[in-house]
């Protein structure tokens, strides 16, 4: 027989193997007896084996852990025996109506009522068909086998029933035991109340709360009895006649029920607290239960000054807090902090959602959020932009953690409002940023100073040298792309500090304004700076000239007075269609004012971008002096990256080139190589100037570096010049040979090139034609690093 942990599963199990053990037993045994004691015995007995059929089958269906459908199976079966039988030999076999009751019994035990129901039913129009059927004759009545063989069915019938009642009781009996022992368990006991003669019935559980662990059987005694006796606090006792005498006075009665918790005084003198819970069962009958709950109880008394503690913290704090539920994220409770920062009442806010109190202008901010903290499960101090009641931005840093309240999960907020450190950090950062390129700028006067006394030294020097003669080349170039940029430096940094002189009025003024308007105009001008600040279109002066008199009459028409600045400034930054596209800035005198301060911050920005722009290109030409005029003396090879050499001295001539020479550069991917820095400089200027030179600086300069073979690297440089004629072709490389009208060469770069390249190991040659010229330059790209010069 399969064993089950379900105890009512259990018992429909040891139920039905009872009955199966019964009516094997009396099958088996009307099968052997009936055939001694009966005068007439059965040709066929069909009964007997449809029962044993029957027993088998359900065993199987069971043991696969079917137990309803081995129930069907078995009192199915079982019912065709008996219907067989009520066919084959009439109504008239009273031995045959005891087994059908029997079947209707062990069928609502096992199926219910309806199952009983159902046999019942198919009995009863079984026995009518059969005793119609004997009546027409078409059945015959088997005569009587005997007196003893009807006594022997009779003795069966009742042997049956003392079994089934036998494992039907048992199994009453266990259930009944184990839900004692369960209550007893929990600590839980029943009770009941005449509420006319106020006699309580004390189940044997309950007996256990009060210290009877002897009890037997449930106790009967007077409620007056009971509170004496066992309910020693006045006020409980008050309370519960009070809940008593309420009970009375309702109209439906039955509908009434109580919780309650009160102290008893057990019997060895302990005080325990239990929990008690009530309702009517009629109108006369109340029943309930009690739990001892005094270790619970104790606790929560314990944490009481603590919870008194945590809601003054939470009302008093100075942080927004709220607690919802995470759920539905309806706010449970919220503090003043939190309704004075977002300016919502205490009754709009309970009960509500975030979402529909619109506090996340950004709903992809609010995803992020919740979803980084159900990964995280807490977050703390992270940065989100929320808005108030009336639109206000609040920059705020939230934390968020989860805690069980009153059994029900919750998300406990802290939001604390950094908007002034932000306004704050933004105009520390502005200052930073300014002071900043202030001491770049002076950092790169310096070395420009100090390149400029370098190279006039430098000049002093070699004056004699073909170097001096690079170097005077250069000057009207270097000094122009030096004037230049601090020119536009010094433009920008006297815009900026103009803005920051009068920033802190505007700052005032504008404070005012902005408080009052909404969120719409905010947004817009958010955007409107934006645009401002991103803008990177350059226009021609005609081009802006035309934009200004088409913006001109466009604020004429909106009320401004003198518009030609503004619409200056529109054209400037790339707003001049601003008009249609924020509306509500151009709408009245404040936002005019409040146009003219976007403007001026729009302009401060461009400022501090020209500023950029131009340290930058003075950062190059002051890299590019430095490699140009640093002459190495110590003869020491070190690695060399053939672009970045060349891009030296591009940087250098690039005023002289920038007018009518186009450089085609390709540089092909070649690892540095060993040589000596300072003269492949000097090699590339004598190239690159003679090519300039050749073109009478117009033309297209190209440049090519790519790798020849393995071990060597080349650079191609070519101009469209007329060519070098046939005559100079094989003196070209020689010392004081010159191509060029009387003062405007030595005839010394060539010579000192072609030095230059076989002090590393390469070679040098050209190709001329009418077209242009081409010099070939190879240099080997494996060496040591502290190779010496020969």
């Amino acid at each position: 027989m399969p064993v089950f942990s379900d105890t009512e599963k259990d018992f429909s199990v040891r139920l039905m193997y009872g009955i199966m053990l019964a009516c094997g037993v009396v099958v088996l045994s009307y099968r052997i007896l009936h055939p001694i004691f009966a005068e007439k015995p059965k040709a066929i007995y069909t009964a007997p084996y449809l029962v044993s059929v029957a027993i088998i089958v359900c065993h199987l269906i069971a043991k696969s852990g079917r137990i309803l459908l081995a129930a069907h199976v078995l009192i199915g079966i079982e019912w065709l025996a008996a219907f067989s039988v009520m066919l084959r030999e009439g109504a008239t076999q009273t031995v045959v109506f005891p087994f059908c009751l029997i079947l209707i019994l062990i069928s609502a035990l096992l199926l219910g009522i309806r199952a009983a129901y159902f046999y019942s039913f198919l009995s009863i129009v079984v026995g009518i068909t059969s005793a119609y059927l004997v009546q027409i004759e078409v059945i015959r009545p088997v005569a009587s086998t005997g007196p003893w063989s009807s006594l022997l069915g009779e003795i069966c019938s009742f042997i049956l029933v003392a079994i089934l009642m036998k494992y039907t009781l048992l199994g009453f009996k266990t259930v009944k035991t184990e839900l004692s022992e369960v209550q007893r368990y929990a600590k839980l006991g029943g009770w009941s109340l005449n509420m006319q003669t106020l006699e309580l019935v004390l189940s044997k559980e309950y007996q256990y709360l009060l210290g009877y662990d002897d009890a037997k059987e449930s106790k009967t005694l007077h409620l007056s009895t009971f509170l004496n006796a066992y309910v020693f606090d006045e006020e409980d006792k008050a309370r519960i006649l009070d809940i008593l005498a309420k009970s009375r006075t309702q109209k439906k009665i039955t509908d009434c029920a109580v919780e309650f918790v009160y102290q008893i005084r057990r019997k060895d003198g302990q005080n325990r607290f239990l929990a008690g819970k009530g309702r009517f069962r009629d109108s006369t009958i109340g029943i309930g239960t009690a739990q001892d709950i005094t270790e619970r109880h104790l606790a929560e008394e314990a944490l009481r000054p603590a919870r008194e503690i945590y809601s003054k913290v939470f009302a008093f704090s100075p942080i927004a807090t709220t607690i919802s539920s995470v759920h539905e994220g309806r706010y449970v409770e919220v503090n003043d902090s939190f309704l004075n920062l977002f300016g919502f009442t205490r009754e709009e806010t309970i009960g509500k959602t975030s979402i529909e109190l619109n506090i996340w202008p950004d709903a992809t901010q609010r995803k992020a959020y919740f979803d980084k903290l159900s990964q995280e499960k807490m977050l703390v101090d992270q940065e989100l932009i929320l808005q108030g009641k009336n639109g206000k931005i609040i920059h705020a840093e939230c934390s968020t953690t989860f805690a069980e309240i009153n059994g029900r999960l919750c998300a406990i907020n802290l939001v604390k409002d950094i908007s002034e450190k932000k306004e704050a950090e933004s105009l520390r950062r502005l200052n930073k940023e300014i002071s900043d390129q202030n001491e770049l700028i002076e950092r790169q006067k310096q070395e420009l100073e100090e390149i400029l006394k370098d190279l006039k030294k430098t000049q002093n020097q070699l004056i004699v040298s073909e170097k001096m003669a690079a170097l005077g080349q250069l000057a009207a170039g270097i000094a122009h792309e030096i004037n230049n940029p601090i020119g536009v430096i010094k433009s920008a940094n006297d815009s900026i500090q103009n803005y920051f002189e009068s920033s802190t009025d505007r700052t005032i003024r504008i404070s005012e304004i902005l408080q009052g308007l909404n969120a719409i105009v905010l947004e817009e001008l958010h955007t409107f700076l934006n645009k401002g600040k991103k803008n990177q279109e350059i226009l021609s002066p005609k081009e802006v000239r035309t934009r200004v008199k088409e913006l001109e009459v466009k604020l004429k028409a909106k009320g401004f007075e003198n518009p030609h600045s503004i619409a200056q400034d529109l054209a400037e930054f790339g707003l001049d269609s601003s008009i249609e596209e924020f509306p509500n800035l151009f709408a009245d005198k404040d936002v005019q004012v409040l146009l003219r301060f976007a403007i001026a911050e729009i302009q401060a920005s461009k400022s501090s971008q020209l500023i950029d722009m131009s340290v930058n290109r003075t950062s190059k030409v002051v890299y590019a002096l430095k490699k140009f005029t640093h002459w190495s003396s110590e003869g020491i090879k070190s690695p060399v990256t053939l672009s970045e050499s060349i891009e030296t001295v591009l940087t250098i001539y690039h005023n002289q080139l920038k007018i009518g020479v186009e450089i085609n550069r390709e540089y092909n991917d070649v690892p540095p190589i060993q040589g000596y820095a300072d003269d492949l400089i000097h090699l590339w200027t004598n190239l690159i100037y003679n090519a300039a030179q050749a073109m009478s600086f117009k033309g297209i300069l190209g440049i090519r570096i790519s790798r020849a073979g393995k071990n060597e690297a080349e650079v191609v440089v070519s101009d469209t010049g007329p060519g070098i004629s046939a005559s100079a072709n094989e003196r070209i490389f020689e010392p004081f040979f010159t191509t060029k009208a009387p003062g405007e060469g030595s005839g010394m770069g060539l010579d000192i090139a072609k030095k230059i390249v076989e002090t590393h190991g390469g070679t040098i040659r050209f190709e001329t034609s009418p077209r242009g010229t081409s010099f070939f330059v190879r240099l080997p790209i494996s060496g040591t690093n502290l190779e010496l010069r020969t």
